[in-house]
């Protein structure tokens, strides 16, 4: 989703560094998730604090982040080589 968002709204950023951004943001909200003060917890017990922040660090997310950034790189990816073939024919 982050993947996603960032494309949209940086249309002309390299894949590769999209790629690494999603993650790293994803990363951080992982970990942020650690940080357990009153006022952070107030925030996540909103519905869309919670959807935004989280709740709890669960270290095997980041492999679901990975495998999602991934995989949103590939299909981005393959959709600008097909479109650069398209346009040289």
């Amino acid at each position: 989703m982050v993947f996603a968002f960032l494309g949209g709204v940086f249309t002309k950023t390299s894949t590769v560094r999209l790629a690494m951004l999603a993650f790293t943001i994803a990363g951080v909200v992982e970990f942020s998730q650690l940080y357990q003060a009153p006022w952070i917890r107030s925030i996540r017990q909103q519905p869309f604090g919670h959807f935004i922040l989280g709740s709890t660090f669960n270290a095997p997310d980041l492999i679901a982040y990975l495998v999602g950034v991934t995989l949103g790189a590939v299909l981005e990816f393959s959709v600008r080589v097909t479109r650069k073939r398209k346009s040289t024919k």
